[in-house]
Protein backbone atom coordinates (compact mmCIF):
# COMPACT_ATOMS: atom_id res chain seq x y z
CA UNK A 1 0.00 0.00 0.00
CA UNK A 2 1.51 3.50 -1.06
CA UNK A 3 0.81 6.21 1.00
CA UNK A 4 0.67 10.20 0.68
CA UNK A 5 3.98 11.51 0.74
CA UNK A 6 4.70 13.16 4.30
CA UNK A 7 3.81 16.99 4.49
CA UNK A 8 6.87 19.25 4.03
CA UNK A 9 7.58 22.50 6.43
CA UNK A 10 7.35 26.01 4.77
CA UNK A 11 7.42 29.60 5.89
CA UNK A 12 3.77 29.03 6.91
CA UNK A 13 2.47 30.04 10.54
CA UNK A 14 3.40 27.05 13.00
CA UNK A 15 -0.32 26.16 13.54
CA UNK A 16 -0.99 26.02 9.82
CA UNK A 17 1.86 23.76 9.26
CA UNK A 18 0.15 21.46 12.54
CA UNK A 19 -2.86 21.83 10.50
CA UNK A 20 -1.56 20.52 7.23
CA UNK A 21 -0.06 17.61 9.19
CA UNK A 22 -3.45 16.35 11.00
CA UNK A 23 -4.94 16.75 7.67
CA UNK A 24 -2.59 14.41 5.79
CA UNK A 25 -2.86 12.25 8.67
CA UNK A 26 -5.95 11.78 9.01
CA UNK A 27 -6.03 11.30 4.79
CA UNK A 28 -3.73 8.49 5.33
CA UNK A 29 -5.68 7.03 8.48
CA UNK A 30 -8.95 6.87 6.38
CA UNK A 31 -7.27 5.11 3.28
CA UNK A 32 -5.29 2.90 6.21
CA UNK A 33 -8.58 1.75 7.85
CA UNK A 34 -10.72 1.24 4.81
CA UNK A 35 -7.74 -1.05 3.76
CA UNK A 36 -7.99 -3.16 6.57
CA UNK A 37 -11.36 -3.10 6.65
CA UNK A 38 -11.00 -4.71 3.16
CA UNK A 39 -8.99 -7.15 4.36
CA UNK A 40 -11.48 -8.27 7.29
CA UNK A 41 -8.82 -6.62 10.30
CA UNK A 42 -10.56 -4.27 12.79
CA UNK A 43 -8.39 -3.31 14.91
CA UNK A 44 -5.66 -0.51 14.11
CA UNK A 45 -2.25 -0.48 15.69
CA UNK A 46 -1.18 1.49 18.52
CA UNK A 47 -0.86 5.24 17.99
CA UNK A 48 3.22 4.79 18.08
CA UNK A 49 3.10 2.31 15.28
CA UNK A 50 0.67 4.58 13.34
CA UNK A 51 2.94 7.80 14.51
CA UNK A 52 5.86 5.29 12.90
CA UNK A 53 3.83 4.42 9.93
CA UNK A 54 3.24 7.92 8.85
CA UNK A 55 6.06 9.77 9.99
CA UNK A 56 4.43 12.18 12.32
CA UNK A 57 4.15 12.56 15.65
CA UNK A 58 2.03 10.49 17.98
CA UNK A 59 0.17 13.97 19.14
CA UNK A 60 -0.83 13.83 15.08
CA UNK A 61 -2.11 10.69 15.38
CA UNK A 62 -4.50 11.49 18.19
CA UNK A 63 -5.78 14.35 16.59
CA UNK A 64 -6.54 12.34 13.32
CA UNK A 65 -7.80 9.80 15.20
CA UNK A 66 -9.88 12.09 17.37
CA UNK A 67 -11.51 13.49 13.79
CA UNK A 68 -11.84 10.24 12.86
CA UNK A 69 -13.74 8.77 15.95
CA UNK A 70 -16.12 12.27 15.80
CA UNK A 71 -17.30 11.29 12.29
CA UNK A 72 -17.93 7.61 13.42
CA UNK A 73 -15.21 5.51 11.39
CA UNK A 74 -13.24 4.46 14.24
CA UNK A 75 -14.36 3.37 17.84
CA UNK A 76 -11.51 3.82 21.17
CA UNK A 77 -12.69 1.81 23.68
CA UNK A 78 -10.14 2.71 26.98
CA UNK A 79 -7.79 0.15 27.86
CA UNK A 80 -8.78 -1.84 24.57
CA UNK A 81 -7.64 -0.38 21.28
CA UNK A 82 -9.15 1.59 18.63
CA UNK A 83 -11.42 -0.15 16.47
CA UNK A 84 -13.20 0.21 12.94
CA UNK A 85 -16.81 0.48 12.69
CA UNK A 86 -18.01 -1.71 10.13
CA UNK A 87 -21.47 0.26 10.08
CA UNK A 88 -19.25 3.40 8.64
CA UNK A 89 -16.50 1.91 6.94
CA UNK A 90 -19.72 -0.02 4.51
CA UNK A 91 -21.10 3.15 3.75
CA UNK A 92 -20.57 3.55 0.07
CA UNK A 93 -21.53 7.05 -0.08
CA UNK A 94 -20.90 9.45 2.42
CA UNK A 95 -22.84 12.79 2.36
CA UNK A 96 -20.43 14.32 4.82
CA UNK A 97 -17.32 14.14 2.66
CA UNK A 98 -17.03 15.99 -0.68
CA UNK A 99 -16.00 13.35 -3.96
CA UNK A 100 -15.84 14.10 -7.69
CA UNK A 101 -19.03 13.49 -8.86
CA UNK A 102 -17.82 10.41 -11.37
CA UNK A 103 -16.68 8.61 -8.10
CA UNK A 104 -20.11 8.86 -6.67
CA UNK A 105 -21.82 7.39 -9.60
CA UNK A 106 -19.43 4.58 -9.47
CA UNK A 107 -19.78 4.41 -6.07
CA UNK A 108 -23.22 3.72 -7.33
CA UNK A 109 -22.82 0.78 -9.20
CA UNK A 110 -22.97 2.89 -12.59
CA UNK A 111 -20.04 3.46 -15.31
CA UNK A 112 -20.46 7.50 -15.47
CA UNK A 113 -19.79 9.67 -18.32
CA UNK A 114 -19.85 13.35 -18.58
CA UNK A 115 -21.05 16.07 -21.01
CA UNK A 116 -20.12 19.98 -20.52
CA UNK A 117 -23.60 21.78 -21.39
CA UNK A 118 -22.35 25.23 -20.77
CA UNK A 119 -19.36 27.59 -20.20
CA UNK A 120 -20.57 31.26 -19.86
CA UNK A 121 -20.06 34.58 -18.04
CA UNK A 122 -22.65 36.93 -16.58
CA UNK A 123 -23.22 38.95 -13.91
CA UNK A 124 -23.57 37.83 -9.93
CA UNK A 125 -27.36 38.21 -8.98
CA UNK A 126 -27.46 39.50 -5.47
CA UNK A 127 -27.59 36.30 -3.72
CA UNK A 128 -24.43 35.07 -5.05
CA UNK A 129 -22.56 38.35 -4.50
CA UNK A 130 -23.43 37.69 -1.18
CA UNK A 131 -22.08 34.29 -0.91
CA UNK A 132 -19.23 35.02 -2.67
CA UNK A 133 -18.61 38.57 -0.57
CA UNK A 134 -18.33 40.66 -4.12
CA UNK A 135 -20.06 43.29 -5.18
CA UNK A 136 -23.94 42.49 -7.39
CA UNK A 137 -23.21 42.48 -10.68
CA UNK A 138 -19.61 40.95 -10.14
CA UNK A 139 -18.43 39.06 -13.67
CA UNK A 140 -18.89 35.52 -12.97
CA UNK A 141 -17.92 32.22 -14.84
CA UNK A 142 -20.28 29.91 -14.78
CA UNK A 143 -19.61 26.40 -16.09
CA UNK A 144 -22.21 23.70 -16.00
CA UNK A 145 -21.93 19.82 -16.37
CA UNK A 146 -24.11 17.05 -16.52
CA UNK A 147 -22.86 13.63 -15.31
CA UNK A 148 -24.81 9.70 -16.52
CA UNK A 149 -25.07 7.22 -14.80
CA UNK A 150 -25.07 4.39 -17.37
CA UNK A 151 -26.23 6.60 -20.09
CA UNK A 152 -29.07 8.16 -17.68
CA UNK A 153 -29.04 11.46 -16.46
CA UNK A 154 -27.81 11.63 -12.50
CA UNK A 155 -26.07 14.71 -11.49
CA UNK A 156 -26.24 18.64 -12.42
CA UNK A 157 -23.42 20.69 -11.69
CA UNK A 158 -23.02 24.38 -12.29
CA UNK A 159 -20.21 26.14 -11.12
CA UNK A 160 -19.89 30.01 -10.75
CA UNK A 161 -16.69 31.87 -9.76
CA UNK A 162 -15.47 35.44 -10.10
CA UNK A 163 -13.66 36.22 -14.05
CA UNK A 164 -11.48 37.94 -12.02
CA UNK A 165 -9.71 34.80 -10.79
CA UNK A 166 -8.30 33.71 -14.36
CA UNK A 167 -6.96 35.05 -17.30
CA UNK A 168 -9.03 32.73 -19.61
CA UNK A 169 -12.15 30.27 -18.93
CA UNK A 170 -11.66 26.92 -19.22
CA UNK A 171 -12.91 24.59 -22.76
CA UNK A 172 -14.94 22.14 -22.60
CA UNK A 173 -11.87 19.81 -23.98
CA UNK A 174 -10.41 20.49 -20.42
CA UNK A 175 -13.70 20.33 -18.16
CA UNK A 176 -14.14 17.12 -19.66
CA UNK A 177 -11.01 15.28 -18.24
CA UNK A 178 -10.99 17.36 -15.49
CA UNK A 179 -13.19 19.05 -12.13
CA UNK A 180 -12.95 22.67 -11.53
CA UNK A 181 -11.25 22.20 -8.87
CA UNK A 182 -8.46 21.44 -11.01
CA UNK A 183 -8.81 24.49 -13.06
CA UNK A 184 -8.82 26.67 -10.10
CA UNK A 185 -5.90 24.99 -8.87
CA UNK A 186 -4.00 25.15 -12.12
CA UNK A 187 -4.39 28.33 -13.71
CA UNK A 188 -5.69 30.55 -10.52
CA UNK A 189 -2.97 28.94 -7.65
CA UNK A 190 -6.61 28.31 -6.07
CA UNK A 191 -6.90 25.63 -3.63
CA UNK A 192 -10.17 24.89 -2.60
CA UNK A 193 -10.34 22.86 0.55
CA UNK A 194 -13.57 23.34 2.03
CA UNK A 195 -17.27 24.23 1.46
CA UNK A 196 -20.57 24.88 3.36
CA UNK A 197 -23.70 23.28 1.57
CA UNK A 198 -27.12 23.43 2.24
CA UNK A 199 -29.87 21.33 1.10
CA UNK A 200 -32.85 21.22 -0.56
CA UNK A 201 -35.71 19.07 -2.18
CA UNK A 202 -36.33 20.40 -5.46
CA UNK A 203 -39.26 19.56 -7.93
CA UNK A 204 -38.27 19.01 -11.56
CA UNK A 205 -39.53 22.21 -12.75
CA UNK A 206 -37.87 23.97 -10.70
CA UNK A 207 -34.22 21.95 -11.68
CA UNK A 208 -35.04 23.29 -15.43
CA UNK A 209 -35.15 26.89 -13.66
CA UNK A 210 -31.76 26.13 -12.34
CA UNK A 211 -30.08 24.60 -14.90
CA UNK A 212 -30.27 23.93 -18.44
CA UNK A 213 -29.74 20.55 -18.59
CA UNK A 214 -32.38 20.25 -15.53
CA UNK A 215 -35.32 19.00 -18.16
CA UNK A 216 -33.11 15.53 -18.69
CA UNK A 217 -33.43 14.61 -15.37
CA UNK A 218 -35.91 11.96 -15.27
CA UNK A 219 -37.53 12.29 -11.16
CA UNK A 220 -39.74 14.38 -10.26
CA UNK A 221 -37.79 15.55 -7.42
CA UNK A 222 -34.12 15.74 -7.02
CA UNK A 223 -31.50 16.89 -4.22
CA UNK A 224 -30.18 19.97 -4.33
CA UNK A 225 -26.53 21.16 -2.81
CA UNK A 226 -26.30 24.97 -2.73
CA UNK A 227 -22.53 25.52 -1.74
CA UNK A 228 -20.08 27.77 -0.89
CA UNK A 229 -16.73 26.91 -1.96
CA UNK A 230 -13.60 28.31 0.22
CA UNK A 231 -9.96 28.69 -0.24
CA UNK A 232 -6.59 28.01 2.22
CA UNK A 233 -7.46 31.41 3.82
CA UNK A 234 -11.27 30.72 4.37
CA UNK A 235 -12.40 32.99 1.71
CA UNK A 236 -14.90 32.41 -0.65
CA UNK A 237 -13.88 31.99 -4.35
CA UNK A 238 -16.75 29.35 -5.98
CA UNK A 239 -20.69 29.18 -5.11
CA UNK A 240 -22.31 25.97 -6.77
CA UNK A 241 -25.67 23.95 -7.75
CA UNK A 242 -25.12 20.19 -7.11
CA UNK A 243 -28.70 18.66 -8.33
CA UNK A 244 -29.42 15.02 -7.68
CA UNK A 245 -31.23 12.34 -9.02
CA UNK A 246 -31.29 10.17 -5.57
CA UNK A 247 -33.27 7.46 -7.31
CA UNK A 248 -29.46 6.77 -9.09
CA UNK A 249 -26.80 8.50 -6.38
CA UNK A 250 -28.24 7.57 -2.75
CA UNK A 251 -26.57 9.31 0.12
CA UNK A 252 -25.54 7.74 3.48
CA UNK A 253 -24.52 9.31 6.87
CA UNK A 254 -23.47 7.90 10.17
CA UNK A 255 -24.39 10.25 12.84
CA UNK A 256 -22.57 10.09 16.22
CA UNK A 257 -24.89 10.65 19.29
CA UNK A 258 -24.06 12.46 22.03
CA UNK A 259 -26.72 12.45 24.51
CA UNK A 260 -27.37 11.33 28.16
Amino acid sequence: MSLPPDTKRTEASVELVRTNLSGTAKQQLTTYVMFLYRKGQTKLPPENDLAKLFGVSRITIRRALGELEREGLVLREQGRGTFINPASASIKINLVPGEEFTKLIAESGHQATITVVDISTRPAVLDEAERLGVAPGTKLCSVEKLYFADGTPAIISVDRFPTSLVKNLPTAEYLSAHPIFDFLRDEAGVAIVRDKIELESITHLRACQLAKAGAQLRCETALTFNGINYNRDNVPVMVNTEIYDTSIVKFELLRVKDVC
